[in-house]
């Protein structure tokens, strides 16, 4: 991440919030505008459905007292013929039918009396049925009209006589009627009201009725309505117009007004005043970024400065600090040429001490096998001849060890000029290691366990110097278990590499030690000073030498498994395996 890019979010982050508030406190009142507008168009829906039951309703009474009159009580059905004719002017509906139990109308104020009159359709003989059976008043669904052929809306109730139904009374409206209700509530321009029966048929409707009369409203709609007793959904009108419809349906007729607010006309008045908020953020976040660009360049360019002087002292070669222009980057600039200068030191007293161990050990490694072929020649010296060979490996080693600090000490490359690369049998290095370690294991009563074959394949190593790693990881391991622990020994051959693992018993180490295992002078627990905390660090070295990986991971009942995977001398096509997977596999295998 670049300074440039992260004054970049300094600004996003300053200037973002104060636009964001605004946009919320302009997203809240517009929700709350919007809430309120749409309950106040709830109120105006509950409103005209209660204006189409007072309709409804005003058919419904005036055919309770027609139906209670004595000309139709008494049979005399032309004169209840003339009676209703005259009544209908002042009545809400358009024409009155009279019908019997079989749905056959008998008249119809539309009709001049004893005119034949159609046979009925299956809907209406259902709601003369209804009326016999409730012997209550019904409201119709969108029907056809059987002597109009219009659409039409029946009111009906029962006619008794002697306390049975004998007749079926209806009064008949038509959209046209019930769209008078609508008009007079003078809506909005632009507004759709809807009037819909018990099916979700429009019944009545502001716009364009004469087309949509006797179709289903949009489905959402439909679906809504009948869920529910009220509220709102946004959807499309049969035009296409995207709304906000607000509907009420009727607990006497069942019956539905929906309102169709057009949701650009509903967001409009909001739209200008939050533009103008979201185009000043704009602004005041690309002026806020162009300057943040600016400075940010001014300082990653300092920054860069120390670049040059960083690259020296990884090199170990002298750091010169430029003018950087920026007080903090010539604080680490001086921090850089301090430090060069204490590194410097420290590798040359270590290289120094490094040259004068050499020699000694080297005195000593060659009076050793000086010793050994004289003890040789004695008789019953072959005691004295092993442990000679012993104390002669074991100078070996340590001169190996004085080696690897002088190779670190004076190659950035962890010493892998020096290694001297050989093929090597796997199983052979294992036994070699196992073979020096024992004894001390015995020692100490400490099991250590092998779980290795045979048939390993070789790899590209220098002996010496994985030998000595592996002897590091077995000493540390025995060295952090207690007497009756056990340690375990693992190899296993991959693809490309083999994979070695060691293992001991004991509290886990937290993930944090594993982190700093490798890191140099690192030691575990603050109060353990069984060694310098260079082993690892050393071994890690060697390892990635060879093109390898060394890790410490977690296992189950285990302190630490310390896995390393090392490349085989002739390597297959495949890949090279995941070296945490391959590890995990290894312990999956044992369990």
């Amino acid at each position: 991440m670049t300074i440039q890019r992260q004054l970049t979010r300094l600004v996003t982050a300053t200037v973002l919030p104060a636009g964001i508030a605004a946009a919320l406190l302009i997203g809240y009142s517009y929700e709350r505008e919007r809430t309120i507008y749409e309950q106040r168009t709830l109120e105006t829906a509950r409103s005209l459905m209660q204006a189409v039951d007072r309709q409804l309703a005003g058919g419904r009474a005036a055919l309770r007292v027609l139906a209670g009159s004595e000309q139709l009580l008494s049979g005399d059905l032309a004169a209840f013929h003339r009676q209703a004719r005259d009544v209908i002017e002042d009545m809400p509906g358009d024409q009155f039918t009279l019908a019997d139990g079989s749905g056959q109308m008998i008249l119809n104020t539309a009709r001049p009396f004893g005119a034949p009159l159609p046979k009925p359709e299956a809907s209406a003989v259902a709601q003369v049925r209804r009326v016999f059976d409730t012997r209550m008043p019904v409201v119709s669904d969108l029907i056809d009209g059987a002597v109009s052929g219009r659409k039409i809306v029946s009111v009906a109730v029962p006619v008794f006589r002697d306390g049975r139904v004998v007749y079926y009374l209806s009064m008949r409206f038509t959209p046209e009627r019930l769209r008078e209700v609508l008009v007079q509530q003078n809506v909005p321009p632009g507004w759709v009201v809807s009037i819909f029966d018990r099916k979700g048929t429009i019944v009545a409707r502001t716009l364009d009725q004469d087309k949509y009369v006797g179709q289903k409203g949009s489905r959402e709609l439909v679906r809504r309505m009948l869920q529910v007793k009220e509220g709102r959904i946004e959807t499309d009108t049969l035009e296409g117009i995207p709304v906000v419809a607000v509907f009420s349906r009727s607990a006497v007729s069942d019956w539905s007004v929906a309102i169709g607010i057009p949701r650009a006309a509903l967001t409009e008045y909001l739209w200008t005043p939050f533009a103008w908020i979201v185009a000043g953020t704009l602004v005041l976040l690309v002026l806020g970024i162009m300057l943040a660009r600016k400075i940010g360049a001014r300082i990653a360019e300092a920054i860069r400065g120390l670049l040059g002087p960083a690259r020296a002292l990884g090199r170990a070669e002298p750091v010169i600090l430029p003018p950087l222009g920026l007080l903090e980057a010539d604080e680490v600039g001086r921090e850089l040429v301090r430090d060069a200068r204490i590194l410097h030191e420290r590798e040359r007293v270590l290289a120094l001490v490094c040259h004068d161990l050499r020699s000694p050990l080297t005195g000593l490694m060659l009076r050793a096998r000086a010793a050994a072929q004289l003890a040789a020649q004695l008789p019953e010296g072959r005691a004295v001849h092993t442990q000679i060979a012993a104390l002669t490996d074991i100078s070996r080693r340590m001169s190996g060890m004085v080696e690897d600090l002088l190779s670190i000490a004076s190659s950035t490359g962890g010493g892998r000029s020096m290694l001297k690369i050989a093929s090597t049998n796997a199983a052979s290095l294992l036994a070699n290691a196992v073979e020096l370690a024992r004894p001390l294991f015995e020692q100490k009563g400490v099991a250590l366990e092998i779980d290795a074959s045979e048939l390993l394949p070789d790899v590209r190593v220098d002996a010496d110097r994985i030998l000595r790693v592996f002897t590091n990881l077995l000493d540390n391991a025995l060295k952090f278990t207690q007497r009756g622990g056990r340690v375990e020994l693992r190899a296993e051959s991959w693809p490309d590499g083999v994979q070695f693992s060691v293992a001991n018993s004991g509290p886990a180490l937290s993930a944090q030690e594993r982190e700093r295992m490798f890191e140099p002078f690192w030691q575990a627990g603050h109060a353990d000073s069984r060694g310098a905390g260079l082993g690892m660090s050393i071994c890690r070295s060697i390892i990635e030498a060879h093109g390898g990986t060394i890790k410490a991971l977690p296992e189950p009942g285990k302190r630490v498994s310390i896995c390393v995977w090392l490349p085989v001398a002739n390597p297959a096509e495949s890949a090279v395996p995941d070296s945490d997977a391959a590890c995990a596999a290894s312990h999956s295998n044992q369990g």
